[in-house]
């Protein structure tokens, strides 16, 4: 072994392994962030996660509750919304662009 196998801190192996460890570590807390607790397989949101989650005011939320678009739970004022529940109306307010121009 010589002189030139040590690394240090300033070496381009060392600088890509602590880049790696960085990108990885970010990846684990932004998955820990997102990650939620399930009921029987089923994930549930608050208002806010559900606007953050669709970019939504609380208002056009509350008017697609109203209007039935949207299925929830309301529990002594608490309203809690399904993931699978959200996902459902996302796919059936769809519209195949691509499936209109065709025909």
């Amino acid at each position: 072994m010589n002189i030139d196998d040590v690394l240090d801190s300033r070496s381009k192996e060392m600088s890509e392994l602590f880049s790696a460890i960085r990108i990885g570590s970010n990846k684990i807390y932004n998955y820990k962030k997102l990650r939620k607790p399930t009921l029987l397989g089923e994930a549930f949101f608050t208002n806010k996660e559900v606007c953050k989650l669709l970019g939504l005011g609380l208002r056009t939320l509350q008017d697609y509750r109203e209007r039935g678009h949207l299925a929830y739970y309301k529990i002594e004022g608490k309203v809690l919304y399904k993931l699978s529940d959200v996902l459902q109306m996302l796919e059936n307010n769809y519209f195949d662009v691509w499936k209109r121009k065709q025909l």
